[in-house]
């Protein structure tokens, strides 16, 4: 397996010294996403130090890929069930995969209690760095979240959920939780209520509570790829597979990080969705479209079409990876700021 090391990628932050020892990370997946959910895992501790400990909560995974788990892993990290927890709860989630709900009950894991920072990663990630590079930064607020490409190009997001003008949104695959701040202003809890009272997902009800309460990630911990080719596998600290799954439809899903995933997959009886449909990359005809977004914005209610013709991702990237540098809490008006309003 072809693997990225540490020093090939340019480091925006000066960690050495301020590591937070009682820091951990975890996966959660159903039964279905299980096998994702322990590759990806894999990876996270093929790259990473043996400083942050791991987990992997899972909603009734088959008792034969628990038997590969085990084998792949070999007791690196911690496997949980928490279908109990779920139960014991009586939270009625909106119908879907439920495994996406997990991170909203952290702060009710009693495994969980002694630990400052959590990292929730989902199973549609590979990283290239440590882990504990990510959770090691100085962090200020609640949260460590990354702003989501995608929904610059739909602020009415803002009215739905009933946010403040300008508010942005995070995409909640790759998030770090401050977990003292967390559980002094029940964040978690209310996120929870959220989620059954407006029958939404659990990253609508994250963005709807943790509003004004989060900071700037650097984009390359949560790179996705938003139909170009501006973002690499290569330059990613973490690479995000938010839009073709490289189990899936494999669009937009580099061949390296596909090679990774068949790397991680070759010993396991997971390895087939992993196999390359077409020996290129998929997404071309999905990218050359994007080239009449200008024409698609002149249109009645294409609003969304404007602000992807105008939609500079390199400097948008650069932004936030200055802002991230900075520390600095999530801007508002990002699509003003970036200049494709």
């Amino acid at each position: 397996m072809s693997t990225l090391r540490q020093g090939d990628m340019a480091r925006p932050y000066r960690l050495e010294g301020l590591r937070v020892a009682n820091s951990c990370f975890f996966l959660a997946a159903d039964a279905n996403y299980f096998p994702y959910a322990c590759l990806a895992a894999r990876r996270i501790l093929d790259v990473s130090g043996d400083a942050t400990p791991g987990f992997i909560l899972h909603v009734g995974a088959r008792d034969t890929d628990m038997r590969v788990a085990d084998r792949l892993l070999k007791n690196s990290l911690r496997i949980m069930d928490v279908s109990a927890l779920f139960a014991q709860a009586g939270h009625t989630f909106r119908p879907s995969n439920v495994g996406t709900f997990v991170r909203l009950f952290a702060d009710q894991l009693p495994q969980f209690t002694d630990y400052d920072r959590i990292a929730h990663v989902d199973c549609d990630v590979l990283f290239n760095r440590d882990i504990g590079d990510l959770v090691g930064q100085t962090l200020n607020a609640p949260l460590l979240a990354a702003h989501d490409d995608y929904m610059y190009f739909r602020p009415g997001y803002r009215q739905k959920l009933s946010m403040q003008p300008g508010a942005p949104y995070f995409n909640a695959g790759i998030i770090v939780f401050n977990m003292p701040l967390v559980r002094e202003q029940g964040l978690l809890h209310r996120a929870r209520d959220v989620a059954v009272a407006g029958q939404m997902n659990d990253q609508n009800a994250l963005n709807i509570v943790f509003e004004g309460k989060w900071q700037t990630m650097h984009p390359n911990w949560n790179l996705m790829s938003n139909d170009t080719k501006e973002f690499r596998f290569a330059q990613a600290y973490a690479r995000h597979f938010a839009g073709g799954k490289p189990w899936g439809s494999q669009v937009d899903v580099e061949p390296e990080a596909l090679a990774v995933w068949r790397g991680l997959a070759r010993d396991t009886p997971w390895l087939q969705p992993f196999v390359q449909r077409i020996p290129f990359e998929r997404g071309v005809m999905r990218r050359f479209a994007r080239r009449f977004d200008g024409i698609m914005g002149m249109l009645p209610n294409k609003d969304r079409y404007r602000r992807r013709a105008r939609y500079d991702g390199s400097k948008v990237h650069k932004m936030y990876a200055e802002h991230a540098l900075a520390g600095a809490m999530a801007v508002q008006f990002p699509e003003v700021l970036g200049g494709f309003a």
